[in-house]
């Protein structure tokens, strides 16, 4: 162990850690909140690429000396690569307002960098966490730009697991383009529609998903970066502020401005809410799609059985032969668990007192959360469903002939009050309207099949399939 010393006493650290006494005092205050700030890989990184952007920027006003800047940066390029993300073990979810773990990144660079110049860690000789590494910056500034620019490169992997489920449901549009089905409403049949119909709407629901968390994270580029405590800027050497918005387009590689009115970007976290709301709507939409499934793959001699689901595990402990639909079921558990993140993010921002939000760090813990679970949501649903899953296509006819979703095709022809009557009838007699209408001499049943796959366009070809009255 080694001792060090802060404004409050003497703190004992382990003799080789990176961190210093801060985080040894954030460990111990918050213990047991949660993961540690180095499992959140995408934020760590963007905290390391924060740090060296400003200390590029202080380099580029003259706030800090060549030598330092060049060991700093050299140190976040490091933990940018994830190379000491078992020094980063203060709890996300402190009680500090983000300063135990800005502390902890600081202290972290600071060894680092000191090391690469000679120092011993916890020497501080050459490079020191608050005086350099944390030159020009506050927590308030320096928490919410890392948790924006994070998300962003948290997003990465969702759109690429988005455009993997899309790509699943338009190969099955394409594979079922033109099997019949009932289409259903209120869990009754309405009408006649196709399956490559249903994959196409839930490919185009789940791209408008994906599209609209695109959005929600473009808007976050926009960050509080060179406000310092509350938006004033105080601390900052002249310049700093003009020059950190290009500092971090150079060292994060995409477009990064700052908030035209400081003092908004300090106290508010509503970019926060826009995107947990989003992610919370993409889970909500393929668990939608999920439970539809669940019901379509419903047990072929009992329930509908149109579609038949992967088998990817047995199903029961007890039932022999018993398959469920367990990625169905995870991914509308996923939707579960976002939508209580979501809650979290929602009543924080909410809660943000005066010039800041101090509670920015359960936010960054939600909103991590939720982006890791509908990734990986996105991309089980896609590959270990959706690609494998098969449709029934005599059963779905069948179910579909068996239902008064028949009865619409016949109503521009008979008239509602005729085709109502049949109906009726073949209820009373325990028929199929279709057997009916072919029994009645309505049409052929080789031109029932027909006219019911125009019907499903929206359409009947009355010239090819005449329903005789």
């Amino acid at each position: 162990m080694r001792s060090e010393f802060d404004s409050i006493g003497g703190v004992e650290v382990p003799k080789d850690a990176l961190y210093g006494s801060n985080t040894a005092r954030g460990v111990e205050n918050f213990a047991g909140l949660g993961r540690p700030l180095g499992e959140y890989r995408n934020l760590v990184a963007a905290m390391a690429r924060v740090k060296r952007a400003a200390a590029m920027a202080n380099l580029a006003v003259g706030a800090i000396e060549p030598r330092l800047a060049d060991a700093i940066c050299r140190a976040c390029d490091e933990i940018a690569e994830g190379r000491y993300d078992d020094q980063f073990v203060v709890p996300l979810a402190e009680g500090s307002g983000g300063t135990s773990i800005n502390m902890n990144i600081n202290e972290v660079i600071a060894n680092r960098a000191g090391a690469l110049l000679g120092d011993a860690p916890g020497s501080y000789a050459s490079v020191h966490p608050n005086d350099h590494v944390n030159l020009g910056q506050s927590t308030n500034d320096v928490v919410p730009t890392a948790i924006k620019l994070g998300c962003i490169l948290a997003s990465a992997p969702l759109f690429l697991a988005g455009e993997t489920l899309v790509a699943a449901f338009r190969a099955k549009a394409d594979e079922y383009r033109e099997v019949l089905r009932v289409g259903r409403t209120c869990m009754q049949a309405a009408q006649p529609m196709t399956y490559g119909q249903l994959f196409d709407g839930h490919a185009a629901s789940v791209l408008r998903a994906v599209g609209a968390v695109r959005k929600a994270c473009d808007d976050l580029a926009v960050v509080p970066m060179g406000g310092t405590a509350i938006g004033t800027g105080l601390g900052a050497a002249p310049g700093y502020g003009d020059a950190i918005a290009g500092a971090l387009t150079d060292v994060f590689g995409f477009p990064v401005s700052r908030a035209e009115n400081a003092f908004d970007g300090m106290a508010s976290a509503d970019g926060f809410v826009r995107l947990s709301s989003e992610l919370r709507n993409l889970s909500s939409v393929a668990a939608k799609i999920a439970a539809d499934l669940v019901i379509l793959g419903s047990d072929g001699p009992s329930g509908l059985g149109e579609v038949m689901l992967p088998a990817v595990q047995p199903g029961s402990s007890i039932m022999a032969g018993k398959v469920n639909p367990v990625i169905c079921m995870a991914v509308q558990q996923v939707a579960f668990a976002i939508h209580g993140h979501d809650a979290t993010v929602a009543l924080a921002a909410q809660a943000g007192q005066m010039e800041i939000n101090h509670f920015e760090p359960v936010m960054a813990q939600a909103l991590f959360e939720s982006l890791s679970l509908v990734t990986r949501g996105c991309e089980l649903f896609a590959k270990r469903c959706i690609c494998g899953l098969k449709v029934d296509t005599e059963r779905s006819y069948q179910n579909l002939a068996a239902s008064f979703a028949v009865s619409t095709v016949f109503l521009r022809r008979l008239g509602y009050a005729r085709v109502a009557k049949l109906a009726k009838q073949a209820q009373a007699i325990g028929a199929r309207l279709t057997d009916l209408a072919v029994t009645e001499g309505l049409l052929s049943e080789s031109e029932l099949r027909e006219v019911l796959r125009t019907a499903a366009h929206g359409r009947v070809d009355e010239e090819r399939h005449s329903i005789r009255s």
